[in-house]
């Protein structure tokens, strides 16, 4: 094959007609290169789009996986600390009974229950200050890995 516009241009311009073909023809092969080279390139394009989704579907999977198991975590705490906070009213109902009949045996016994109860109210408070505490880290942590997975992968 040779590049018939090149070739009549080297003979118009006085090249022999030998050279004029070598010339026409050694300009053609290096079109057929750069067509390969440029088609190879599209596939090396495509195929690295195909793999950067991939990619991404991946780690949409596993971030979602990561979330759902955050979820079932939360849920699980959840209903774990409203069933011992259940238990711990109904006991408290009960020791509140107990207390009701002693109170009329005993008139200081109100006092104490009192300041008993407060204690325990305090304490609920800092059990709940520290779950809070613990779910505001577990955010931050998430939030951090979910920074460092996008730093590492974007």
């Amino acid at each position: 094959m040779l590049i018939e516009e090149l070739y009549d241009a080297l003979i118009e311009a006085g090249a022999s007609e030998a050279k004029a073909k070598a010339a026409a023809r050694a300009i053609a092969d290096y079109e057929k290169r750069f067509g390969g080279i440029e088609r190879e390139l599209a596939s090396l394009r495509s195929d690295f789009r195909t793999e950067l989704t991939e990619f991404r579907s991946e780690v949409g999977r596993n971030f979602a996986e990561v979330n759902r198991q955050f979820t079932e975590f939360r849920s699980d705490m959840e209903r774990k600390f409203l069933e011992f906070r259940s238990d711990t009213d109904k006991q408290f109902a009960g020791v509140d009974k107990q207390f009701a009949s002693v109170d009329k045996q005993f008139p200081g016994v109100d006092k104490q229950f009192a300041e008993s109860r407060a204690y325990v109210e305090k304490e609920f408070t800092d059990i709940r200050g520290t779950l809070k505490l613990h779910n505001w880290m577990m955010g931050t942590t998430i939030a951090l890995l979910t920074a460092m997975f996008l730093k590492m992968f974007h």
